[in-house]
This record gives C-alpha cells, structure tokens and sequence, in this order.
C-alpha cells in the first residue's frame, strides 16, 4: 500500500502496508468490543439496573486507563522511530522503560481505587446495593490492571516495530476466556458459584492475567520481534522524550474522559432510561472506533518508521492515503448503522423505552462516522510523529464547545434529552476541521527532533 517514489534523500521508501497493520489491529480490537457487548448481554437478563452497574463500572474504568494510554502513546511513537531508523536495541529500551513507568502507575491505582472507587461511580445516580455492587466491580478490574497495564504496553509496541498479528492471537484467546467465564461466573453454570454481575468483573480480570502471562513468556524467551536484551534501559534523556510525548496524550485522555463521564452524568438526569440506552449507544459506537483506532494506530506506526528513517514525504503520502482508505470505509458503516438502527438496538434491549432513545442516538452515530475517520487516521499521524500537543488541543475545543457548552445549553433550556445526544456531532465537526487544517501546515514532520533536542537540554 505504500507508494515507491524515491523519498526526499533518494533512498527507497519503506514498503509498509496498511492493511498488515490497520487489518489485526481492527480485529483485535472488534473482538474486544464484542467481548463488552457480550458481557453486557450477558448480565442484560438480570436487570436494568445490573446493566447500567456494569456500563458505570465500565466507564470509570476506561477513564483511569488514560495513564496507560499515554504510556502507549509514547511507546509507539519512540518504538516506530526507532526501527525506522533501523535501532532494535533502542526500541528495546523504549518497551522496558514503558513497561516500568506501567507498573509502576498501575500499582497506585490499585492503592487509589480503595477510597475513591464509590464515589466515583456514585456520580452516575447509582444508589444502594447496585452502588456498592458497581464500585466492587470497578475495583476487581483495578486489581488486575497490573496485567492489563503490561499487555498493553507489549502489544503497542508490537504493533510499532510492524508486528500486528502477534497482539491480536494472544487476546484472542483471553476474549474466548473472557466470554465463557461471563456466562458460567455470572450464572453460576457447570457447578460454579453464582457471582452475578461480580462474575463479569472476574471474567474480564484473569483474562487480562492469562494474556499478560503468555506474553511474558513469549517475551522473555525471544519469540517475539521485539526481544529482551541484556542493556541498561534507563536514561533521563530517555525518560523526559517518553514524558513530553505521554503527557500531552494523557492530557487529551482526560478531557474525552472527563467530557463522556459528564455527558454520561448529564444523560443520567433524564432517568435511568436515557442512561441506559447511552451506554449502549457508547459500546456500539465503540465498534465502529476500534476500526478508526486500527487506522490510527497503523497511521502512527507508518508515520513514525518513516520519519525515523528520514522520509518526511513519504509519511505525509502514507497519511492521506490511509485517511481515504478510512473515510470510505467508515461512511459503509455509516450507512449500515443507520439503516438497521432498530433492529441492532433491540438485539441488546427490549424495554421500549430505552430502544427509543437507543436508535436515536445510534442515527446519530452514524452521522459522524465519515469525521471520526479524520480524527482517527490524522491524530494517528500526528501522535506517530511525536506531536500529541496538537491532538490535546483539538481534544480541548472540541469538547468545550461541541459537547460541554451545547449539552449545557440544550439541558438547562428544558429540551429533550435527543438534543443532549446530538452534541456528539457539533464535536465531532469542530475536530475534524481543526485536524485538517493542522495537519496541512506540516509542522508535525519535524516534532520528533524538536522533542529529542528539548529532553536533551533538560537532562
């Protein structure tokens, strides 16, 4: 997929292809998804209110795992520079600081959760035993962070050095565990106790452990592309380039998390209903992002290698490729989710109801899957160029004023809650214009050396 013009220094352009790239990490991502929609399923049969336990518990979670996703963030950046530039040793480096920084945030978050987990999920109007229900879910998935924290990291810089199969056999096999320990934990089948919504906080746990050990021993007995070598890997230079990438990434993760957690506490005002059918809306557009997510990491992937090896122009050409590719494939499932609104709504719910609102806001879903494909693919470029300042700031604008100043606005005006749903869009068109026009300028070509020179002069 990559074009074979002589690059700006005469040297061949690295033949990398999206589809090798974008192709298992979609799937591994949509078999990820499938898993949360099914353990949603799962528990459906007990409850409303077991459900909308799970969505909340969910929901937090994926918010404190922003720290993780910086971390990620930077290591693909850094990995993906360094085997452009032909360096494994480096990129070895790169993946055992990343995965110490990991723990290292990860263990806090097990001491953390203690105090704040009630509370947090307590925003979303939980009450009585389905609140306290919801904060020892959300402190199970905690507890096993440790492993998700390191699969994590591993795969991402996996995917990084061009090896995007290797992540998703591994969680495949976890996504298999995953889903029978669901149904037998949360009913209780072939002998087992019945742990009921508890069961799908399990499940999802020792999934997590179960993967992070096969990658562990793929890992240390070098079967993987990316192998252990006997090397110091820490240096402050090193440690300030990963920061200055990660934070602004963490930055951008926190004003998607703090902006779905409010509008998830806005929509709760509506009642349980609206809430519930938000959720679900949020997990069936979360299908419909692990495709733009597979385009967004391939793009950083290609971005970073061939800027590593000194080919600014062929990371640009690989960019806008990728970003048509995506568009026309997210605007096929825009037409699909638009179309079958109802029939995919009522597949998870049946109250009347919650579908109402539930197709509603799958329409609108689909309205903007054609902008996410810019998000996605030119963030993607952005962040494998080293230059996640850039993707904060739009991050910033288009929360602000597409979601936090239009839901305010739409709520205390006494309009319904669809209008509340419709702010999705006015984001998502403000972020795809703002990347754009960003991306245009160039300047992104040029953030890896401007990062490595900055850390340099600090350490």
């Amino acid at each position: 997929m990559s074009s074979q013009k002589p690059s700006a220094d005469g040297s061949a352009p690295l033949r990398l292809s999206l589809f090798k790239l974008a192709g298992p990490t979609i799937l591994g991502n949509l078999l990820l998804s499938l898993v949360h929609l099914a353990a949603i399923k799962i528990v459906a049969s007990l409850g409303a209110e077991a459900v909308a336990a799970v969505l909340a518990a969910d929901r937090i979670y994926m918010a404190m795992q922003l720290i993780i996703f910086s971390i990620t963030t930077g290591t693909t950046a850094l990995v993906a520079y360094a085997w452009g530039a032909r360096n494994p040793e480096e990129a070895d480096r790169v993946m055992k600081l990343s995965m110490s920084i990991a723990l290292v945030a990860s263990l806090a978050l097990c001491v953390l959760i203690q105090f704040v987990a009630q509370p947090l999920v307590g925003i979303f109007g939980l009450q009585g035993p389905i609140l306290a229900e919801a904060a020892e879910y959300l402190k199970v998935l905690v507890y096993f962070n440790v492993s998700f924290a390191f699969l994590a990291v591993i795969s991402a810089g996996l995917r990084a050095a061009g090896d995007a199969l290797t992540p998703v056999y591994v969680v495949a096999v976890g996504n298999v565990v995953n889903v029978i320990l669901a149904y037998v934990l949360v009913y209780g089948a072939y002998g087992s106790p019945q742990f009921g919504v508890m069961g799908a906080a399990y499940a999802a746990g020792i999934s997590y452990l179960l993967v992070a050990v096969v990658f562990m021993a793929l890992w240390r007995s070098k079967r993987l592309i990316l192998k252990p070598l006997a090397q110091p890997f820490y240096s402050r230079e090193r440690v300030r380039h990963l920061v200055r990438i990660a934070v602004p990434a963490g930055i951008e993760q926190t004003f998607f998390n703090v902006s779905i957690i409010g509008f998830m506490w806005v929509v709760s005002l509506y009642g349980t209903e609206a809430f519930t059918a938000y959720g679900i809306g949020v997990n069936i557009l979360s299908l419909s992002i692990v495709i733009g997510m597979g385009f967004s990491i391939a793009t950083s992937t290609m971005v970073g290698q061939q800027l590593g090896a000194r080919q600014p122009q062929e990371a640009e050409r690989a960019a806008w490729r990728n970003l048509r590719i995506a568009f026309g494939i997210m605007l096929v499932i825009a037409i699909v989710l638009g179309s079958n609104a109802r029939s995919i709504g009522s597949f998870f719910i049946d109250s009347p109801a919650i579908l109402d609102y539930l197709v509603a806001l799958t329409i609108m879903v689909a309205i903007v899957q054609p902008m996410m494909s810019i998000e996605f693919t030119l963030g993607g470029a952005l962040r494998g160029a080293g230059d996640t300042r850039s993707p904060a700031r739009i991050m910033a604008v288009g929360i602000v004023f597409g979601r936090v100043m239009l839901t305010a606005i739409f709520y205390f005006a006494g309009l319904s809650v669809y209008w509340v749903y419709a702010a999705l869009i006015a984001d998502y068109v403000i972020k795809s214009v703002m990347y754009l026009y960003i991306f245009r300028q160039g300047h992104w070509k040029t953030a890896f050396e401007r990062g490595r020179q900055a850390a340099s002069a600090q350490a």
